[in-house]
């Protein structure tokens, strides 16, 4: 992990939370998670996480995962976020990249671009922002709107067939 370990933190309000981290590996996990930002803490600033985390608190800055990156139901994020693996059950402003997999589940509340070449949103959640899915979509709903605004000379996969003289 890339913080140290605290326990029982205070945030603004003065009420107690939770960080926890492990940089022996497993001594310190909960839920399988190497580290764990309990309900009720805030940070503020870039973080990185080199292991599985789980967020539940408050977020401002930047997060970065090398791993799976769970921000829980009741996180309050406002972060650019990118993982591996990123799972949002909370609220989330701000941009999500996902290299293997984005997952939004029920109650997420995500404002901001997102983009992986896995995406899976569950009914219910909020999501206001543009969708990237991969680099080769992303070529052809590009050329799909110049298409639309009439700026291609001829049809997307439009081809000539027959032989050349």
């Amino acid at each position: 992990m890339s913080f140290s370990m605290f326990k029982d933190s205070k945030n603004e309000n003065g009420n107690g939370g939770s960080i926890m981290s492990s940089t022996s590996g497993n001594d310190s996990r909960v839920n399988g998670m190497e580290a764990f930002l309990g309900q009720g803490s805030k940070i503020t600033g870039n973080i990185s996480f080199s292991g599985p985390a789980e967020l539940n608190g408050q977020v401002e800055g930047e997060l970065k995962s090398t791993d799976r990156l769970v921000i829980g139901e009741s996180a309050i994020v406002n972060a650019k976020v990118e993982g591996v693996e990123v799972v949002v059950k909370g609220t989330v402003n701000g941009d999500i990249s996902a290299s293997q997999k984005l997952s939004l589940k029920k109650p997420a509340r995500v404002t901001g671009n997102i983009s992986s070449s896995n995406l899976s949103i569950e009914e219910g959640v909020i999501f206001e922002g543009r969708c990237s899915m991969s680099s080769k979509l992303a070529k052809i709903e590009s050329k799909s709107d110049d298409i639309a605004r009439g700026n291609l000379s001829k049809p997307f996969g439009a081809a000539k067939v027959g032989a050349s003289a």
